[in-house]
């Protein structure tokens, strides 16, 4: 009998244990099989291409020029589909990435024509199953002279792409496109680089709270392998070092800004909960650019204001997971206290 009643009891405590500090999930991921890739771009390239080697558009335009860009869409699914066009203006993200596929994105102000603006083109081509269709980029240069590259991309994607469940019923979405370059620039000559820090913020997305740094590259150039330093410190002391980034091989787009972002805090982890307090700091950058021959030497003072702060907290809220814990564990200890109480009053009762 004293054997059995022991045994109940550390079933009892396993089972209040696990259920007081709880479980953690884990999902594993399921490998699905992707999507056929049912369409290809083919480029055709003209007499005005500058870089023939290349496969995308390099063109060498003069004043009010007229010209093409010609490029195959190739269908090859049992299927008719339809495509997206469109042609964009490139610019950087904040993982220092040109990217093209976004339209009318802000550009800098010194911009002085804007590709998006040059060309004429049908936004949606029908191609059918088991053929190709030429699509025709119709571009009218600049009337003026301008120095260095006018930048953007030819963005095709195809309709409609399958979406898929699986059996947790989490739908999942593969959207393939492809982006061809479309560069006009009307001599080789290069552009002296340029290279602003126009602000410091702090900002939050996803959970990830950032100090921005607003780099603003002011000049008709593309700025390639690209590596920044930065640190956060106290207002008068240099020394004095908060937090602290850096990373190599980003780009910059011509006319663009690059919302360079050192992290406050961690998505997961110990340091989830880390903040900036109100007050003001000094964001410090070193810069370097293609292969090390530009370099920056960049500073700016920014404020974090209590209503700032506020406004971080209600988009990223503090969550005491500590204080959770503890409480977790004081409850564990006193429902071990009773179930032991309760089963010695069982076995003393039971004895007589």
């Amino acid at each position: 009998m004293k054997k059995r009643i022991w045994i109940f009891m550390l079933f009892l405590i396993s089972v209040i244990t696990f259920g007081c500090l709880g479980t953690q999930n884990v999902l594993a991921a399921t490998s699905e099989a992707q999507p056929a890739v049912t369409y290809n771009i083919v480029p055709e390239l003209s007499n005005d291409q500058i870089d023939k080697k290349v496969g995308y558009f390099d063109l060498k335009v003069t004043p009010n020029q007229k010209l093409q860009a010609k490029f195959r869409i190739n269908n090859n699914d049992t299927k008719t589909h339809t495509y997206t066009v469109m042609v964009n203006r490139a610019s950087t993200d904040t993982n220092g990435v040109i990217v093209y596929n976004e339209h009318n994105v802000k550009a800098d102000s010194s911009l002085k024509y804007d590709i998006e603006k040059l060309v004429t083109y049908p936004k949606s081509v029908t191609v059918d199953a088991k053929s190709s269709k030429e699509v025709v980029i119709d571009i009218n240069a600049p009337k003026g002279n301008f120095d260095g590259v006018l930048l953007g991309g030819i963005f095709i994607e195809q309709d409609n792409q399958v979406s898929k469940s699986n059996a947790k019923g989490v739908t999942l979405k593969n959207k393939y496109n492809y982006v061809l370059g479309l560069q006009l620039r009307q001599s080789t000559a290069t552009v002296e680089p340029n290279l602003k820090l126009v602000r410091a913020y702090e900002d939050t997305k996803n959970g990830q709270i950032t100090v921005n740094a607003l780099l603003d590259n002011d000049v008709p150039r593309l700025e390639e392998k690209v590596d920044i330093k930065a640190k956060v410190t106290s207002e008068n002391n240099s020394k004095d070092v908060i937090l602290q980034s850096e990373k190599s091989n980003m780009s910059i787009a011509p006319n663009s800004y690059f919302a360079y972002p050192t992290n406050v805090n961690t998505v997961i982890g110990t340091n989830k909960d880390k903040r900036l307090k109100p007050g003001t700091y000094m964001l410090y950058l070193n810069v370097k650019a293609n292969d090390g021959q530009n370099t920056w030497k960049l500073q700016r003072k920014f404020t974090v204001t209590g209503k700032q702060s506020r406004e971080i907290n209600k988009k990223t809220p503090v969550k005491n997971s500590h204080a959770k814990s503890n409480m977790a564990i004081i409850e564990t200890v006193a429902a071990i206290i009773v179930v032991a109480g309760l089963g010695v009053w069982y076995y003393k009762k039971h004895r007589k």
